[in-house]
């Protein structure tokens, strides 16, 4: 019976000594990233043996209430996806660690290894509060067929282009539309791209408001002028089945309609195609995507920014992009020939090296409703784009005023 106790005791010790010795990083992922992470996770886990992943899925439709609940609670996991435009509300809580550390010692996490759109996402007045994990950046597509028939043989790529070729797909009938600008009301990702297209900005590099400069209500005009000459849509419509019967011809999106056109619309294949936003000075267009955060409670910290590095590597991105279709953050994932030498995709990989996100502060959702409803009013003709861009002005000045 001695021996017996002996034997329990060692193997109770052996088992504590594992778990003790076991290192869990817990994850909360949303959407369909959060469906396949374990993928990934497990070529992680083989190759740190005694570190387990621990995904936790959250809707994205919970999940800002899930972090803040969290946050308040004291209760986070080590890491979380991130979408980009909630890194400043949530980085002025303080909930994030600041990672110019790690990012110094790091041979793979470096900021010119990422696209600088994509990189600044993640920087806020507190520091890099994250690191890029897969981006989005929208492109126009468009239907080749139908602007071969009104003399274009490309895709328009410039403002005065894109008028003239949209004149001319509007004049083809009473049933026909030129554009689709995606008028929902929200204009971070429509409107803001053409505001970058001419050199124009909300905020300077010294926080100043610069929505009164000319560019910036040239823009404004530009863009109204579009659903003014009833080139662009008034009202959102079925974007798709628009596109495939060939009453909307051009559209702005990002890279999750490239596999929902060839699944719903095999008609016309060969007959579409996806080329830069339209320039006036550049051909910026709007970046998001998702960031890895670490969050300042972890008890793993340089577990945590393991994982982080080793999802950072091209190989990893790569990888990621083939089980969910999910763009690179990593410029040399880019060279990898199932990239580069693909068509389509390889379009967004030249656009992600114009592209920006919009201002990092914890105010840009109330500066975001401002810029909608004024863009709206000049859309629509109560007031002049001058008017529009003054009342602007006083909207951002109030907004930042209330946050100081």
């Amino acid at each position: 019976m001695k021996r017996l106790a002996i034997v329990v005791l060692i193997c109770t010790i052996l088992l504590l000594s594992a778990a003790v010795g076991a290192t869990t990083i817990r994850i909360w992922a949303m959407g369909e990233e959060a469906k396949s992470l374990h993928i990934i996770a497990e070529k992680f886990m083989e190759e740190n043996p005694g570190v387990k992943i621990e995904v936790q899925a959250i809707p994205w439709a919970g999940a800002y209430d899930k972090l803040l609940t969290g946050i308040a609670a004291g209760q986070l996991p080590d890491i979380a996806q991130m979408g980009t435009t909630w890194m400043a509300p949530f980085g002025a809580m303080g909930a994030f660690e600041e990672v110019s550390g790690y990012v110094e010692r790091s041979e793979i996490v470096d900021p010119e290894k990422f696209f600088e759109g994509s990189w600044q996402t993640a920087v806020t007045e507190a520091g890099i509060l994250g690191i890029p994990w897969y981006v989005d950046v929208r492109v126009m597509y468009y239907r080749s067929d139908l602007l071969e028939e009104v003399g274009y043989d490309s895709a328009p790529q410039t403002w005065d282009e894109l008028y003239d070729a949209g004149t001319k797909l509007t004049a083809r009938g009473p049933q026909q539309a030129g554009i689709s600008l995606l008028f929902t009301g929200t204009f971070a990702n429509e409107f803001m791209p053409f505001a970058w297209q001419n050199d124009a900005s909300i905020l300077d590099e010294e926080g100043n408001i610069t929505v009164t400069a000319p560019e910036f209500i040239e823009a404004i005009e530009y863009y109204s002028q579009l659903f003014w000459d009833d080139i662009a849509l008034k009202a959102g419509g079925e974007l798709i089945h628009d596109f495939g019967t060939g009453a909307v011809p051009i559209f702005f999106s990002g890279p999750w309609m490239v596999r929902m056109i060839q699944n719903q619309l095999p008609q016309i294949e060969g007959k579409w195609g996806i080329a830069l936003m339209p320039a006036s000075e550049s051909h910026t267009s709007f970046v998001g995507g998702s960031n890895w955060v670490i969050f300042r409670a972890s008890r793993n910290k340089e577990m945590a920014w393991k994982f982080v590095e080793f999802m950072s590597t091209p190989d990893i991105q790569l990888e990621w992009y083939r089980i969910v279709s999910s763009l690179p953050a990593v410029v040399d994932a880019w060279d990898f020939p199932e990239l580069a030498d693909d068509p389509v995709i390889s379009v967004f990989g030249e656009q992600l090296t114009e592209s920006r996100a919009t201002p990092n502060i914890p105010q840009w959702g109330q500066i975001e409703q401002a810029i909608s409803r004024r863009v709206e009013e000049a859309i629509f003709g109560t007031k002049s784009p001058e008017k529009a861009a003054q009342d602007l002005h006083n909207d951002i000045e109030r907004v930042l005023r209330r946050q100081k």
